[in-house]
């Protein structure tokens, strides 16, 4: 059987949770991890086309780029058509899982799509925005040496030990711990009131931030002990670097109108909107933010872009970039539909490798909000 969390757990090792903004509600937003999946629909959103698909073709989870709830609800009544969206979901039985900023940002993530797509070359690409996260803690702890491997394993389940492309790491001190038990305690090892002396290992490894509550769960769970020893240290020499769009050279220099063709045939929307000082020009260097990346367009220009790709551009911020010198391209937000087919195509794979027996489909009613009166 194939739950809802078996499928979570490998969309999250493409695009891991910890690489989504502080404001992104990120994850399952309906269902239960627990319930089996037979059909998985992947869409771009949850809207009352994608609910409606999904009901029909019998599905039982939804994999989507933009999550299904935005702003938090106070109440979950019928009174408008987002809530009613909502408890139709819940009354068919269909889970909701989306990853978004964390599929933007990660490597070979959404913005490397688009990037691939619109032919920038993979040599010396570069992210657009940084973001560096400290977040790391050092776990330290004290346990017997008849069942080091155990607590080892149990830590490393939870994500500790991680350490760039690198799993299990971990590191071994051997000791003696000493203890007088006390009269009210329960020791596993020794006597009340007789100090007792065990042969020790330390073990050290690196905590994400976020796995610390499961990590110290689990220790307390495979640790013998009825008082654990350990430390938790705040590292601050620990910095993952990772960040949203991409930018780098295309093959050959092309017009504006020469990449807003191919913009317009890749992705399917019916027009895309462009602004530049001299249509002429012929760029080579450009730069691609998937969804609403007008904010970032200085650091695009700032890193050599004569030429920026992105969605939801506003009228102000189109004057701002053709006043600094930086032609652009105004492809929308639904340019992100390029995620339902390569999600779709992950997931096969991962069907594949872990043998799972589920259908896996493509949304065939999403399409763009936008129309184009030509």
């Amino acid at each position: 059987m194939t739950t809802v969390n078996d499928i979570i757990k490998k969309i999250e090792e493409l695009a891991p949770p910890h690489l989504a903004e502080s404001w992104d509600p990120i994850g399952l937003s309906f269902g239960n991890k627990e319930d089996e999946v037979k059909k998985v629909m992947v869409a771009l959103d949850v809207d009352r086309l994608t609910i409606q698909e999904a009901k029909e073709k019998g599905v039982d989870l939804m994999i989507t780029h933009h999550p299904a709830i935005f702003n938090s609800l106070k109440t979950l009544n019928g009174e408008d058509s987002r809530r009613r969206d909502y408890i139709e979901l819940i009354k068919s039985d269909i889970a909701v899982f989306s990853a978004h900023t964390n599929l933007d940002a990660a490597e070979d993530g959404l913005n490397d799509w688009l990037a691939d797509a619109i032919g920038i070359e993979s040599d010396n690409r570069q992210v657009v925005s940084v973001n560096t996260q400290t977040g790391f803690k050092k776990l330290a702890v004290y346990v017997p040496d008849y069942v080091a491997e155990d607590v080892k394993k149990a830590l490393h389940a939870t994500g500790a030990g991680e350490v760039g492309d690198y799993t299990d790491v971990s590191y071994t001190m051997e000791g003696y711990g000493r203890f007088t038990p006390q009269e009210g305690s329960n020791p596993t090892e020794g006597k009340i009131g007789k100090e007792e002396v065990i042969h020790e290992q330390r073990i050290e490894m690196m905590v994400r931030d976020k796995d610390v509550a499961a990590s110290i769960q689990a220790l307390y769970n495979a640790h013998p002990y009825e008082e654990p020893v350990f430390d938790l240290y705040t590292l601050e020499n620990q910095v993952e670097t990772f960040g949203f769009g991409r930018l780098g050279n295309l093959s050959e220099g092309q017009t504006i109108k020469e990449i807003a063709k191919t913009v317009k045939e890749l992705f399917p929307v019916d027009g895309v909107r462009f602004g530049s000082n001299d249509e002429s020009k012929k760029h080579q260097t450009v730069a691609v933010f998937g969804g609403s990346g007008e904010k970032y367009y200085r650091e695009a220009l700032n890193k050599g872009a004569t030429l920026f790709i992105t969605g939801d551009i506003s009228y102000h911020g189109a004057q701002d970039m053709l006043r600094d010198g930086l032609d652009f391209i105004d492809a929308g937000h639904y340019m992100e539909s390029i995620s339902i087919s390569h999600l779709k195509n992950y997931l096969e794979d991962c069907k594949k490798e872990q043998n799972w027996t589920l259908e896996i489909i493509e949304t065939e009613t999403q399409k763009d909000v936008f129309s184009y009166f030509k």
